[in-house]
């Protein structure tokens, strides 16, 4: 019997921040708009977690006139079209919150939509506001790891559309290198790991059904290593089979840890990430001849690193 031990290894990315704070000189109302942070980024998101992409965020707006200003707050795309994106693939779709006046701000169609309902921030002079805003990325549309970003414009609006400030503030999601595993196939569970029966041992390749199943947002390293070094073992006794084992048809030599990268594999190249990967698993048994009766067995240990 074999039971292979598998693992998976995760890593993160660091995400860039930039922003601007803005304020705009008049006799009147003036105003200065203060993100915190400068950039509303959603750091290491694991697409393969329960958590979702999102996150909390805050503006202070400051009136350093000597007159009332009345205004909404609205969000307008810098950088066309719609989504976080990475410079290729699809954009990750998203939503913007503002959790003070519990209002959908998302600029869909490239500007939030001002809705009759919504209120107006009223400041007397030397008087300030914070507002609370949630970000939220849909983790549908993530499918690989990176930083995706929009750049957009936090405007103040009076009641007649006109600008009375504006300040960048980049929206994005930092999603990580991430990958799960596991095995499909002719196998069962015991004390956590997956017991393979190969059957009667006969020279060649094992009837054993068996595949690996892997998804990832990356690339990734399938590395493989033995406890007996390539051999199934009867017992406690120097009695050993040698065999080798061939993962989406690469064949591993078990005398020490071998890797196969996901994109050297033969059915690699139409590989998307975050989908699932089937891999054929196979056991290849040595020589038999002149062995003793019994059961041979050896821990087969897989691991996957997302790169």
């Amino acid at each position: 019997m074999l039971r292979p031990f598998l693992t998976f290894v995760a890593a993160s990315l660091a995400a860039p921040a930039l922003a601007q704070t803005g304020a705009v000189q008049g006799t009147d109302c003036q105003l200065r708009i203060n993100p915190a942070p400068a950039s509303w980024i959603i750091t290491g998101y694991d697409p393969f977690a329960e958590a979702l992409p999102e996150g909390t965020f805050s503006v202070t707006f400051v009136n350093e006139g000597g007159a009332e200003c009345r205004f909404m707050p609205l969000f307008d795309l810098s950088e066309p079209p719609f989504g976080l994106s990475k410079g290729t693939g699809k954009p990750v779709g998203y939503a913007l919150l503002n959790l003070t006046d519990t209002q959908d701000v998302t600029p869909r169609s490239g500007r939030t939509q001002r809705i009759s309902s919504q209120r107006e921030v009223v400041l007397q002079p030397k008087e300030s506001r914070s507002m609370l805003y949630k970000l939220v990325a849909n983790p549908e549309d993530v499918r690989n790891a990176g930083i995706f970003t929009q750049r957009v414009t936090l405007e103040a609006q009076d009641r007649n559309f006109r600008s009375l400030m504006g300040t960048d503030i980049v929206l994005g999601v930092t999603v990580l290198p991430s990958v799960r595993i596991g095995l499909a196939g002719a196998y069962r569970m015991n004390n956590g790991q997956a017991v393979v029966k190969l059957g009667e041992l006969k020279e060649g390749a094992s009837p054993t059904q068996l595949q690996l199943h892997v998804r990832s947002t990356a690339e990734y390293d399938i590395s493989v290593s033995s406890a007996n070094s390539g051999r199934l073992r009867l017992g406690s006794s120097q009695w050993f089979v040698p065999y080798s084992v061939v993962i989406d048809n690469k064949s591993f030599n078990l005398n020490g840890v071998e890797t196969l990268s996901s994109s050297s594999g033969s059915s690699r190249s139409a590989r998307s990430q975050n989908s699932l990967d089937i891999l054929p698993f196979q056991f290849i048994i040595g020589d038999v001849s002149n062995r003793r009766a019994g059961v041979y067995s050896d821990v087969l240990s897989v691991s996957v690193t997302a790169r």
